[in-house]
């Protein structure tokens, strides 16, 4: 696992799974699915494209970066607003690391002492979870519907949520 945290390709890699996610969780995903690899595709590849194809600048790890540190906040926040009314548990877990993600900025910034090494290792280890729950999460969704056909995916009707929502005649 360290040797993925520190390849070259790393970045390369995850970008073609979140991608490859996405193109699945749209096709046949739930709400949740596509809620959750839409805002990963707009905080962890969009965003950051834009924000180096404007600024020209790289991800810092000697001090915490206030965009990253920013993104994932607000990342956090959506996510945990998903998995509180997802009718899906894997939600949670990853709200769960997204938190573990901005604990890790929080704790750069109040502790000089933290490696760079270990910061990149707090910062990117839960991102490659998150994208490992959410296939996990897909595939067992595909199944469960193959197997007991449509159900809800949401706790409770959310109409802000609509776009999302599963079609009724795709399968």
């Amino acid at each position: 696992m360290l040797e993925l945290l520190a390849s070259e390709y790393r970045p390369f890699i995850q970008d073609i799974f979140g991608l490859s996610l996405f193109v699945a969780a749209w096709l046949w995903g739930g709400g949740p699915e596509r809620a959750i690899a839409a805002s990963w595709m707009v905080f962890f590849e969009g965003l950051p494209r834009l924000y180096k194809g404007y600024y020209g600048a790289s991800y810092q790890l000697e001090q915490v970066d206030l965009f990253y540190a920013s993104m994932d906040g607000a990342a956090c926040v959506l996510w945990i607003a998903i998995a509180l009314n997802a009718n899906r548990n894997y939600p949670l877990i990853i709200a769960a690391m997204q938190i573990l993600a901005l604990a890790a900025h929080l704790a750069r910034g109040l502790i000089e002492t933290i490696s760079p090494i270990a910061y990149a290792t707090m910062v990117i280890a839960p991102g490659w979870i998150q994208l490992c729950v959410l296939a996990v999460g897909l595939f067992r969704h595909v199944m469960r519907k193959k197997q007991y056909g449509p159900y809800r995916d949401w706790r409770v009707p959310v109409r802000w949520f609509g776009l999302l929502q599963a079609r009724e005649g795709q399968a």
